[in-house]
């Protein structure tokens, strides 16, 4: 937080000042404002904004320049350089979307309105292609690969394989995120006396509304999720973590704070080497084993493959840009061009 409170700023050229009629004071009462609203934004957005500004600062420590207002010169200076160092351009996007946001909040111009800056993003967009650079993807967790580990850990007496079975099957029912996984409470269950199971998001990364989302679960995932509340004891704490942590002694404990991310991915890690799978070679090797977004990714091939909708599918993960759903499903065998279809006599 001190990084946005006690912000560098360098003089104000005058042709700005006479734009904007600020001084640095406003500059930092309007910063001051904006970190007294933060909960108008999630918790990640705030955290990769604080990101970009620490790694833009220390930049421009370096040069001993100020970091406010932003230079569209120096901003393009800084950008280059983070392309010519291998990072992906797609975190170079993310670096430009917070540092306009960093602009916007302040009451300065924006970046966006510098063409020079946004002619040397295209550029860098554009070689980063022509230089083989692809959009990862994290490693698809399939129905087949979901069904192989409940065979394997379905009659296992250990809590934990209960616990991580339980949110496999939940995490690819619902393409719900890690975060909106790790908060689930036990009172934001409905569980019928047949055994159904509704969960009450109170919101998503995309739906922040009153009337929340809610998740209906198939027989399998409520009848895994049960028994682990069930087995844990959980059940009878309405205000604890449904997935929470096990202890040594093969004991639940109940947890009032959502599960770390760490934790949600070594649930999918473990999964995978219990199935003995190799590491996949990807994009810059980000991706090598199923991680948090692997359920997300692999249900929604599982959907396009049984000829759900993008509408449908885009509801059932609450995405909002078509686009996205898009680039999960384009290895996906529903994706087979016409052309590839005529030639195999389809």
């Amino acid at each position: 937080m001190k990084h946005l409170a006690q912000i560098k700023t360098g003089a104000l050229p005058a042709e700005l000042t006479q734009l904007t009629q600020l001084t640095p004071e406003d500059i930092a009462n309007n910063l001051r404002r904006f970190i007294a609203d933060k909960a108008a934004y999630s918790e990640n957005t705030f955290r990769d904004l604080l990101s970009v500004i620490r790694r833009w600062a220390f930049w421009c420590n370096e040069r001993d320049v100020g970091y406010l207002p932003i230079d569209p010169d120096l901003a393009r200076e800084y950008f280059l350089n983070m392309a010519e160092s291998g990072l992906a351009s797609s975190t170079i996007d993310k670096h430009y979307a917070m540092m306009n946001m960093l602009c916007r909040e302040s009451g300065l111009p924006e970046l966006r309105r510098s063409v020079d800056l946004k002619r040397s993003l295209k550029r860098i967009r554009r070689e980063a292609v022509l230089q083989g650079e692809r959009t990862g993807q994290a490693v698809p967790f399939r129905l087949p690969d979901l069904q192989l580990l409940s065979h394997l850990m379905g009659r296992s007496e250990r809590l934990t394989d209960q616990r991580n079975l339980a949110f496999l099957f939940v995490a690819y029912n619902t393409l719900c995120r890690m975060s909106e996984l790790s908060r689930i409470r036990v009172r934001d269950l409905d569980i019928s006396d047949s055994g159904h199971v509704i969960i009450n998001l109170s919101h998503t990364k995309t739906m922040v509304t009153a009337a929340g989302v809610i998740k209906h679960l198939s027989r399998a995932a409520a009848g895994h999720l049960v028994h682990w509340l069930e087995l844990s004891g959980l059940i009878h704490h309405p205000d604890a973590m449904v997935f929470g942590p096990v202890r040594h002694n093969n004991t639940a404990g109940v947890s009032e704070k959502p599960m770390s991310a760490p934790a949600t991915e070594k649930i999918f890690k473990d999964a995978w080497d219990l199935l003995g799978k190799e590491p996949v070679q990807d994009n810059k090797g980000r991706y090598a084993k199923w991680s948090g977004h692997s359920a997300r990714v692999g249900a929604a091939m599982d959907m396009a493959e049984r000829d759900a909708t993008i509408t449908q599918i885009m509801q059932e993960g609450t995405w909002q840009d078509p686009k996205t759903v898009m680039r999960y499903l384009r290895r996906s065998e529903s994706q087979k061009g016409k052309m590839s279809g005529i030639l195999d006599g389809e």
